[in-house]
């Protein structure tokens, strides 16, 4: 498939904008120094605009946690600082990506006096720790940490007060400063759970169990287990769209299935469906079926999205299938809408976010990779999803593909989303690093962006070969998904 003509369009206006913008930026990215697969739309925030500055992070050198911080009135670039350190890193730097675990992604949230939170670095939390009273342990250790000064980015401190297990960490932010930080409470079979915080991020409250891990009652060699989207809804709610994965027991395989959407009310901790009935936790497959299933996909795999509710309070959610595809669902006050795949030239790896400007009117923000090719661009509608169209390119990397966040919480129009390279043909895993808003990267002088020191060069000088890591490359890939 190739790209259409509005697309080509938009990607030459795109091209001029960035010659236009040149002598502004030597490089359009900001750090060279991504590490394996970096980011991701599942943890979440992995960036927050506050005050002006917008803070990001990802995953650097040993899988460690990196933040940066752009400052939008002078257009300076202030890092990437070290904010931790990843148990799971290894030493030397690896080649193959089969070596990488990636799952301890940072998640970034500001608290309300300024103050910057990261949680990283575990795929379930190591057994050392002591007992997982909500599942399975896996690897390291779920670790918190917060700037030591409002605003500065460039010292760091441990709280040791959230759980050591667990895995895509995701924040949600009440507009009164609450916070909760949800996520899975181990490896494959556990889980999901929440953890609530009332005074910015230095206690939080026990965990309570949101979506139930157990043995399947149709199959005993599998486990009902959960993906799941956690994100502010309207007013003191939250939402949840997750999808099932019958993990297979013992063992594990990449299956994933149906569709589904929930509500919480932060005033009394309750969850209901959409209709408004009002449910038990933690939700069990069996619930999840009978009162919170959007579609049975049947044998068809499907993936989390994002989710936004309108001003009204209805939900929209989309969600990814095979062969690239995005498809978006709403719910219209009665029923959920039948789905509709947004984009018309998919490729390998779409995903983004998206903004609901009215009940019926919505803009997605899809990175597509294709041909070689890694695109960042709007989609758009006015019928509620019944039809999408293209709208402009925010940026496109020639000969690599990409990987992007969910957007930048309570983004500056300049920076909507944090963006990741790939390339797959070179013999070292640190990727190029990109902020990007409706004007496209906000780049960087060439000597501000390069952090790599001799780290290629050491590389090159390891006895591990191209082809040995080509070959374990496509053997375990480590695809633009989440678990395989």
């Amino acid at each position: 498939m190739i790209f259409s003509v509005a697309t080509l369009r938009a990607s030459l206006a795109l091209l001029v904008c960035r010659a236009v913008c040149a002598a502004a930026a030597d490089v359009a990215y900001f750090s060279d120094n991504g590490y394996g697969n970096p980011i991701s739309t599942l943890q979440h925030p992995a960036a927050e605009h506050f005050n002006g500055v917008t803070y990001v992070a990802y995953s650097g050198p040993h899988e460690d946690p990196y933040v940066a911080a752009y400052v939008h009135a002078t257009g300076k670039w202030i890092g990437p600082i070290q904010a931790g350190v990843n148990t799971m890193g290894k030493s030397p730097d690896q080649v193959d990506p089969g070596e990488l675990d990636n799952h301890g992604r940072p998640a970034l949230i500001v608290d309300r006096q300024g103050y910057i939170h990261l949680v990283f670095g575990a795929h379930g939390g190591d057994s050392s720790y002591g007992q997982n009273k909500f599942g399975t342990p896996g690897k390291g250790r779920l670790t918190h940490v917060v700037s030591q000064k409002s605003g500065d980015i460039t010292a760091w401190k441990t709280l040791e007060n959230i759980s050591p297990f667990g895995t895509y960490t995701q924040w949600v932010k009440l507009a009164n400063g609450d916070l909760y930080l949800f996520y899975r409470h181990g490896s494959h079979r556990s889980d999901w759970v929440y953890q609530k915080s009332v005074d910015d991020g230095r206690t939080f409250a026990p965990e309570v169990s949101v979506l139930k891990h157990k043995v399947s009652s149709d199959k005993p060699t599998v486990h009902d287990s959960w993906y799941a989207w956690f994100d502010n809804g309207q007013g003191d709610t939250i939402t949840a769209s997750y999808v099932y994965h019958p993990c297979a027991f013992p063992g594990h395989n990449a299956r994933r299935s149906n569709t589904y959407y929930m509500l919480m009310d932060c005033r009394d901790g309750s969850w209901a469906n959409v209709q408004g009935e009002r449910l038990t936790l933690p939700v069990t497959k069996e619930s999840a079926d009978k009162l919170t299933l959007i579609q049975a996909t049947g044998t068809e795999k499907s993936n989390h999205g994002t989710c936004h509710v309108d001003a009204e309070g209805r939900p929209h959610v989309f969600f990814r299938f095979p062969g690239g595809q995005v498809r978006y669902y709403r719910w219209d006050g009665k029923a959920w809408q039948k789905p509709t795949t947004v984009a018309d030239e998919s490729g390998q790896g779409q995903d983004g976010d998206f903004i609901i400007d009215s009940p019926l009117k919505v803009r997605m923000l899809l990175c597509q990779n294709h041909a070689g090719t890694g695109s960042v661009g709007w989609w758009n509608t006015a019928d509620g999803g019944q039809r999408w169209t293209k709208g402009a390119n925010l940026f496109l990397l020639m000969d690599a593909s990409i990987q992007v966040t969910a957007l930048v919480r309570n983004a500056h129009p300049d920076a909507r989303m944090l963006v990741g390279s790939r390339n797959d043909q070179q013999e070292h895993l640190y990727h190029q690093m990109y902020l990007v808003g409706d004007h496209g990267a906000l780049g960087r002088p060439a000597d501000e962006a390069g952090h790599l020191g001799d780290r290629l060069e050491t590389i090159k000088a390891m006895p591990q070969t191209k082809g040995k890591a080509e070959a374990k490359r496509k053997k375990k890939a480590s695809k633009l998904d989440d678990e395989p």
